[in-house]
């Protein structure tokens, strides 16, 4: 069966947008920690450029979810975009204007990448609802897994354009087609035709900031998904922070090798996300759920296991296959759950909570690291990310 945002032009046009700021957001995963370690900063300092990418989701996730239910969600993308691409030509015009890019301050970089950010919270959160209103009743696992598919492609293809564009014009001008990816994704924002609500239900609603948060909280079964999701969140990505290190370091695998094996288990994700639709109307939502954790669980464990480039190649495929399998049926289960007058603020909410259990993983293999090897951070990663596959087993049986 097609996909209902494939079939419509207001749905593919939401696609492409979605494409162009996810794909912003993979090239400054690159580029921001480049500038910083040109601008003389150091390692740790490099590092932190990550933190812009979770700490405004942290900040700005309920205000987010808030105005995405209360306010015209075309206008908020187009607001929110408009904000990334003043935020990603500020280092550019800098150095047009004469100032050296080895000369650039770190607030300065710091404040444009959180600038980025900031405004990529609010076109999320209305996303979230606008797809609602796109694909209509009873389709939100089909509208979350194309979601879901041009997100995951701009976070892979969006390092790889980074880094080329390193390579051919410097770290700052990499930056204007960044601001360029943003500028295309207002213009396809701003031609819809689609009302992408809220309705006047939303806009009058007396709800506070923190209604998505109370809902997910008061919700049994939305609170059984945030908090499984939140621990696998912070299981894995003991292993996704420190991937790079562990292909080097454990496997012995060059910058091809570790490029491929990237890539190669990129793409492994983005079939698991694509394929969530089939998956669940095949084996129902609790069954899908339950595998696809079995199946990450099994990915974590060969990664730790895994003594050569290509056991981890497909050790971390069968990881990243299975993962955006399992959030891409979360995200649309928790999504169907809530009402239309609530998907923005119940979606930023989930995304809330997952970084910040994301964040939490990699500050604690961070830790860990400086004590363990990445092998043993790997086992004690696939160690938790069985435990979460295998309470779910019961914690999910009643859905």
């Amino acid at each position: 069966m097609q996909n209902v945002l494939l079939t419509t032009r207001d749905g593919r046009r939401f696609l492409v947008a979605q494409l162009m700021d996810s794909l912003g957001g993979g090239l400054s995963a690159v580029v921001l920690p480049w500038l910083v370690l040109d601008a003389g900063g150091s390692g740790s300092e490099a590092g932190a450029a990550f933190l812009v990418g979770t700490i405004p989701y942290v900040l700005l996730g309920l205000p987010a979810g808030d105005v995405g239910d209360r306010h015209s969600r075309r206008r908020v993308m187009e607001l929110g975009v408009g904000a990334q691409l003043v935020a990603a030509a500020v280092i550019p015009l800098v150095v047009l204007f004469g100032t050296d890019a080895r000369q650039l301050p770190l607030l300065l970089i710091y404040a444009a990448g959180l600038g980025v950010t900031a405004g990529r919270v609010f076109v999320d959160a209305a996303a979230f609802g606008a797809i609602a209103r796109l694909v209509g009743d009873g389709h939100f696992v089909e509208g979350q897994s194309a979601l879901s598919f041009v997100w995951s492609m701009g976070f892979l293809v969006g390092p790889a354009l980074g880094g080329a564009l390193i390579g051919l014009v410097g770290a700052d001008d990499a930056l204007w087609v960044q601001a360029a990816g943003f500028a295309i994704a207002f213009v396809l924002i701003s031609s819809m035709r689609a009302d992408l609500g809220p309705g006047a239900e939303s806009r009058h609603a007396d709800d506070g900031l923190s209604a998505g948060l109370m809902l997910v909280v008061r919700d049994p079964m939305l609170r059984l998904l945030t908090a499984v999701g939140m621990a696998w969140n912070l299981a894995v990505n003991m292993i996704y922070s420190l991937l790079v290190v562990f292909a080097r370091g454990e496997l012995g695998a060059g910058g091809p090798e570790t490029g491929w094996m990237l890539a190669i288990g990129g793409g492994a994700g983005l079939l698991g996300g694509i394929s969530a639709p089939a998956v669940h109307r095949r084996f129902g939502i609790g069954l899908a759920l339950r595998g696809s954790l079995i199946g990450s669980a099994v990915g974590a464990c060969g990664l730790a296991l895994a003594h050569n480039v290509p056991a981890g190649t497909i050790a971390f495929s069968l990881l990243e296959g299975s993962g955006l399998l399992f959030i891409t049926l979360l995200i649309g289960e928790r999504q169907t759950r809530a009402g239309a007058h609530e998907q923005a603020r119940v979606g930023i909410t989930g995304r809330m909570a997952a970084l910040l259990a994301a964040t939490l993983g990699g500050v604690l293999a961070s830790a860990l690291v400086a004590h363990l090897t990445p092998t043993q951070v790997f086992a004690i990663s696939a160690a938790g990310t069985t435990l979460v596959a295998l309470s779910a087993q019961r914690l999910l049986r009643a859905i």
